[in-house]
């Protein structure tokens, strides 16, 4: 919030922008690893060397992926893209804290790592001259802290040869389902960023309409954190009783609804008071907190389809939604600008939810 309320219009665009590039490029980065250390891994000894090759392997893709990087003139991204595919909330380390030390552990590694990284962020956009890159500068000064701890940690778990090597020729043998999770994960990552690719490639004030569109989109999604946290909370309860996810859902439906009333006041709020430049986009507000409802009450469906390790109709799923989403998202825009978008996103996820619920039924 204190972005588009300090920034211009066209410097909050390019932040949200180059934000946008590094999650998706973490996407894909990542590889899918962090849904298999949730779901594959059972022994704790398991989990550790399952992590570590995860983190041996993110490696090696950054350094073959540096050359198309520099190719493209996003050879910079790499270290933020690399942060973000082990260390923040969507990375490796998160999911192998969250099943070897249990949610209380999570919970505290994840607030430990925002309330450095957002900080950072913001002292950025405050004392920087391009505070744009904000999302860039704060990896280059956390990732060192961070690798050295881990190489400290690797050291201690007395790492032993002949085990490494038998899990990773598991490892190897379950990439070609991981290759499956990464590319149904890019296209869910890709899915709920459509919206600002297409307004970057169609819009002529492309950062101007960015800016609109994700602070719309920021506030919505908030409503985001609560099925991801009471499924993350949940998950060995999953694992081991698939009928639990009938109690969870009605949890995740009744504090989605109490939040996005909540929401609704904090937006109105908001654009009356202090972000008056954005009080215009109301209505586009409203229809993506609709689709961002559909959203939250998906999530426990696609967890049991991982827990299930149903990866192929995972990704046939995320990758119909995609396909439909950008297809419709284009048309919709050319005639209704913003509020196209957020028409497009909102009947996709609609369309997502039934196909989620149909699959587990």
């Amino acid at each position: 919030m204190l972005a588009p309320l300090y920034l211009t219009k066209e410097t909050y665009g390019g932040l949200e922008f180059y934000k946008k590039i590094i999650e998706l490029g973490a996407a894909i980065l990542t590889f899918g690893l962090p849904t298999l250390i949730l779901s594959y891994p059972k022994s704790q000894e398991s989990k550790s060397y399952f992590t570590l090759i995860s983190l041996l392997f993110i490696s090696a893709i950054g350094i073959v992926a540096l050359p198309f990087l520099y190719v493209f003139h996003y050879a910079f991204l790499l270290i933020p893209i690399y942060f973000y595919s082990i260390y923040f909330n969507n990375g490796i380390v998160a999911p192998f804290i969250l099943t070897y030390k249990g949610s209380n552990s999570a919970s505290m590694y994840k607030a430990i790592i925002s309330l450095v990284f957002y900080s950072i962020v913001i002292a950025s956009i405050f004392y920087t001259d391009e505070p744009e890159l904000s999302f860039v500068y704060v990896n280059y000064l956390v990732l060192p802290v961070l690798l050295l701890y881990t190489t400290v940690y690797v050291y201690k778990q007395n790492i032993i040869a002949s085990k490494l090597k038998r899990y990773w020729s598991l490892f190897r043998r379950l990439l070609l389902s991981s290759l499956t999770i990464v590319v149904s994960n890019f296209a869910n990552m890709t899915f709920l960023y459509t919206d600002i690719l297409i307004i970057k490639l169609l819009s002529q004030h492309a950062d101007v309409d960015i800016a609109d569109y994700s602070f719309s989109l920021n506030v919505a999604n908030a409503l985001i954190l609560i099925p991801l946290t009471l499924v993350q909370v949940d998950i060995e309860k999953l694992k081991k009783n698939m009928a639990y996810a009938t109690v969870l859902r009605k949890r995740i439906l009744l504090a989605t609804i109490g939040l996005a009333v909540c929401l609704l006041l904090v937006f109105l709020i908001l654009t009356h008071f202090y972000f008056q430049d954005y009080r215009l986009i109301f209505n586009v507000f409203l229809v993506i907190l609709g689709a961002k409802i559909f959203q939250a009450i998906s999530v426990s469906y696609g967890a049991q389809i991982i827990i299930k390790k149903m990866f192929k109709q995972n990704l046939a799923i995320n990758l119909s939604a995609l396909s439909f989403n950008i297809i419709l998202s284009y048309v919709l825009y050319s005639y209704f600008g913003l509020m196209g978008i957020a028409i497009a996103s909102a009947i996709s996820l609609v369309l997502r939810y039934v196909l989620l619920v149909r699959i587990n039924r």
